[in-house]
């Protein structure tokens, strides 16, 4: 079956299945979250988001939730896409969230030049270069998944379609 899943602010949506993590609805329908996302295993709160309309159609919290997000954050009805699988029908919107750990310190500009400053030069090239691929396996991650998304957007849009001329025909 079939779940409606809409991504705010940005007003993305689309249809997948019961039992995709949020994360993969995402993505699959172009939804920008979970960037920096470390391959789903809930140690970053890169992919947070918060629950507008249908927490129960969402999985349990898991206890990586718990320590990530916190009682409070969990109250506050946020969710790590990553973890929060599709287990009902019905319709989700979720609102994409910039959330911080409240156990950890906020991180300065100055303390990151404070402590690159403090490496060494073989050092700071390994870090550059570290940098450098990840900004590129983002950037091919987000070129492959752009004509993805609208390629499932005009897959969605012709189902749809579809359907209801099926259903106007079964009708007369």
């Amino acid at each position: 079956m079939n779940v409606s899943v809409t991504f705010e602010p940005s007003g993305i949506s689309g249809l997948v299945a019961q039992g995709t993590y949020l994360v993969d609805a995402a993505r699959r329908i172009g939804a920008p979250i979970g960037t920096g996302c470390t391959a789903g295993k809930g140690e970053c709160p890169s992919c947070v988001v918060s629950v507008k309309a249908g927490a129960d159609q969402l999985s349990s919290p898991t206890n990586i939730e718990a320590k990530v997000l916190g009682e409070g954050g969990l109250a506050d009805s946020l969710r790590m896409a990553c973890q929060a699988k599709i287990e009902g029908h019905g319709d989700i919107v979720l609102m994409v969230t910039a959330h911080r750990n409240q156990a950890a310190p906020a991180v300065t500009p100055e303390d990151i030049a404070k402590k690159f400053g403090e490496l060494s030069l073989n050092q700071k090239i390994a870090t550059l270069l570290k940098f450098e691929a990840i900004t590129m396996s983002e950037a091919w991650d987000t070129a492959l998944q752009k004509p993805l998304a609208l390629g499932s957007r005009a897959f969605d849009s012709l189902l749809a379609r579809t359907r209801s001329t099926k259903t106007e025909t079964d009708s007369k």
